[in-house]
Order: C-alpha cells, then structure tokens, then sequence
C-alpha cells in the first residue's frame, strides 16, 4: 500500500511540474496580455517624426507590401531588398501584419520591419483585429485612422474592416475620411490607404458609395491602395479618375515601389 501511494505521489508531482510548465507557455502566447513598451509602442507617430527629418526633394518614393501574416521569411526579405534601395522615402504596410492579431505576432512582426532603413506606416487589417488584436494595433501603432502631410502630400490611413466591426455604420468612418480631404494650403493631393476595398465582401455595402463620393469629392486623391487579397493589380473600380492599386502579398516575393513627381506617380514592380 506504501509503495502504491509514494507511486501517486510522484504521479501528482510529475502531473502539477508539467501544469506549470505548459500554464507559462499558454501566458506568453495569451491574447490578453499586452506590454509593449519602447520600440513597439506609438510606433506611427514615431516613424512620422523620423519621416519629418529626412530632406525632401522633388520625387517622393514609396514601397509598399501587405498581407504579411505568418510569412516572417519572406518579410525579413522584403526588408533587405528594401534597404538596398537607399531612395525610398517611406514604406507602407497595407494591413494584415498579424494572421491572428495575436500580441506575440505583433511583436515578431515589428521586430522584423524595425530593421528598415526608411519610415514605415500600418494600416490595420481584418486579421490584425482577431481576438484582442484591436488593443494590441493601438498600443503598438495608434490609431485605426490617421494622417500626415508630407512634401505637400497627404497619406491617408483609413480603418476599411466592416465586418470585424458587425457592420455598424461606423467602419469606415466616412466624416473623418471627408474633413481629411477637405482642401487647404497645407497639401495638394491625397494618396489613400486602406485594407478592404470598398467593393469587397468584408466592406459595409451600405457604406461604398459615400466612400466612393467621398473620395472623388474635392478631385484630389492620386490614388488609393489596397490589400487584402494578396495579388497584384492596378485598375479603375468605378470608371472614374481614381486608381486603384492593389498591393502583392509578401508571399509572392514582389513589391511595389511608387514614385510621385509633379502630382504624378509611377510604379514599378520588384522581385526579391
């Protein structure tokens, strides 16, 4: 009968080391747990500020990717492609950073686009909204919406994902998206950045054509970009002035580099 009870002693024993063992790995990965700090806070408004420093001149050039999720391969090498090309003014991230918005994805996903050389900016994604993703993308980058003016161009980062907020009426938030594009002394034309686009299943269908209007309004958006389904196109969804360029998917090794001269833009495609 001794022998039997030191035997369920040890079981027990084993059982509640093997309890605590897995209870610190289910804590690191919790989607509740968020204390991002240093680096990986406000990082937006930080890469304003570093995008403010640089000197301007009369081209400005962006690359641009997307849909990174879980491909952290091919988004360490997106990054050194980048960096080699040392005339890249800023980088934008067209949503989707995380595949399950989880605190942990976030960090590994910073980690590797803190590598870049020149400023970059997220725009919020469906996936980077799973679970608690929501608090995670405003700790680490800000706000859904935001702007900033730059060489008399502003960028506009709109929050598109209709159905990660019920279809509400609120997303996106066609007012804001109006007194952004609002015209005044300090810029000349928009570029546009979202996730979803507005023809897109996950957009709030009750909301495209404001959006649409709201857009062509004041005739001063250069264009708009997109992510969200990972291929590569540009095109004229409602026949009018306004382009619309949808951005690859990390995964397919491409980017796409844009260079706006006298209110005109080009783009090109790279391969790394």
């Amino acid at each position: 009968m001794e022998q039997l009870r030191m035997k369920i002693s040890k079981i027990l024993i084993l059982f509640a080391l093997l309890t605590i063992t897995a209870c610190d790995g289910l804590f690191d990965y919790s989607p509740y747990v968020i204390d991002y700090s240093g680096q990986n806070k406000s990082v937006n408004q930080k890469n304003i500020k570093k995008l403010f420093s640089q000197k301007i001149d009369d081209t400005t050039i962006i690359a641009l990717t997307g849909d990174t999720h879980r491909f952290y391969d091919e988004t360490v090498d997106f990054v050194k492609a980048v960096n080699k090309k040392s005339s890249v003014d800023l980088v934008i991230h067209v949503g989707d950073i995380t595949d399950f918005g989880l605190p942990k994805q976030y960090e590994w996903a910073n980690s590797i686009l803190l590598k870049l050389s020149s400023p970059y900016f997220v725009v919020v994604g469906n996936h980077d909204l799973v679970g608690n993703g929501s608090t995670a993308y405003k700790e680490m980058f800000g706000a859904f919406n935001y702007s900033f003016i730059y060489d008399s161009l502003k960028f506009i980062f709109v929050n598109t994902n209709s159905r990660e907020f019920k279809f509400s009426g609120n997303v996106p938030d066609i007012n804001w998206l109006e007194a952004q594009l609002q015209p005044n002394d300090n810029f000349t034309n928009a570029v546009v950045i979202f996730h979803v686009p507005p023809m897109d299943g996950d957009f709030n269908s009750s909301l495209e054509q404001a959006f649409h209007n709201t857009l062509t309004r004041y005739n001063n958006v250069l264009f708009a970009t997109h992510g969200h389904l990972h291929h590569y196109e540009i095109y004229k969804p409602y026949n009018d002035s306004i382009s619309y360029i949808n951005v690859y998917g990390v995964e397919h090794r491409k980017f796409n580099i844009i260079k706006i001269t006298n209110n005109k833009f080009e783009i090109e495609t790279c391969e790394f």
